[in-house]
C-alpha cells in the first residue's frame, strides 16, 4: 500500500511530467531540436532526483540532502550542451539549452514542494517566448539586403558593425570565410537591417569609403 509520503512523491512527479510536457510541446511547435520528450524527461527527471535527494537516504546517518540535488546542474549542463552547435560560423541552440536548463531547475522546484514558484516560472517561460518572437518586441525592420564584403587583414566584426551603424545600419547574421585566395584575409557575408528603405548604391557607395573594405557587393 502507498503510504501518504508515496502519494506525494507520486503528485509531484507526474506533475513535474505535464509541466515539462507543457513546455516541451511550445518548443516542439517552433521546430526546435529539444521537443516534448526532452523536456518531459528532463523536468521529471529532475524532480524525480530531489525527491530520492531528499528521502532516499534518511536511513544514512549524516547524509546530506544537496549532494544528489547538485550533481543535476552539471548533469544538465551536458545536456545543454549536446544542443549547442556552430553553423557557417553562427552558433545555434543557446536559447534551447538554456531552456532545458531552466526546466530542470522548475523540475527541482516540483520536487522540493515548491509548486507555486514552479507554476510561475513556467508561464513566465512559455509567456517570455512568446514575446520575444514577436515583431512588435523585436522591431524588425522592413527592409533587408545581403551583402559580401572582402576586408584588409586584421578587420574584426566590431569594424564592420560600426561603419553599418553608422550609416543606420543593423548586422545581422554574420559569418566569416577564410580567403585563401587572398593572404588568408576575410570574406564577410552578412544580412543588413534597417527601418528605412536600403538604397542599395548609397549603401555600397558609403560602405565602400571605408579604409578596410577591399571589395562590397550585394549577394
Amino acid at each position: 500500500m502507498l503510504n501518504n509520503f508515496q502519494i506525494t512523491w507520486l503528485y509531484q512527479v507526474l506533475f513535474a511530467t505535464l509541466i515539462g510536457a507543457i513546455i516541451g510541446y511550445e518548443r516542439h511547435n517552433q521546430s526546435k531540436e529539444a521537443g516534448i520528450r526532452t523536456h518531459t524527461f528532463v523536468c521529471m527527471g529532475s524532480a524525480l532526483l530531489v525527491i530520492v535527494s531528499k528521502y532516499g537516504f534518511l536511513d544514512t546517518a549524516g547524509f546530506d540532502s544537496a549532494r544528489v540535488a547538485s550533481s543535476i546542474i552539471s548533469g544538465i549542463g551536458f545536456l545543454g550542451a549536446g544542443v549547442i552547435f556552430v553553423r557557417k560560423d553562427v552558433i545555434h541552440g543557446l536559447t534551447t539549452a538554456a531552456g532545458i536548463w531552466t526546466t530542470s531547475a522548475i523540475g527541482m522546484c516540483i520536487g522540493a514542494n515548491m509548486y507555486i514558484i514552479a507554476s510561475v516560472v513556467t508561464a513566465l517561460m512559455i509567456s517570455l517566448q512568446f514575446i520575444f518572437r514577436s515583431d512588435s518586441f523585436r522591431h524588425f525592420p522592413k527592409t533587408t539586403a545581403n551583402l559580401l564584403i572582402r576586408v584588409e587583414k586584421g578587420t574584426s566584426i566590431r569594424d564592420i558593425d560600426d561603419a553599418f551603424r553608422s550609416l543606420g545600419y543593423l548586422c545581422l547574421d554574420v559569418r566569416l570565410i577564410k580567403d585563401n585566395d587572398n593572404d588568408g584575409r576575410w570574406i564577410i557575408l552578412t544580412e543588413v537591417v534597417s527601418q528605412k528603405d536600403i538604397e542599395p548604391e548609397h549603401l555600397l557607395s558609403e560602405m565602400r569609403k571605408k579604409d578596410f573594405i577591399q571589395t562590397i557587393e550585394l549577394h
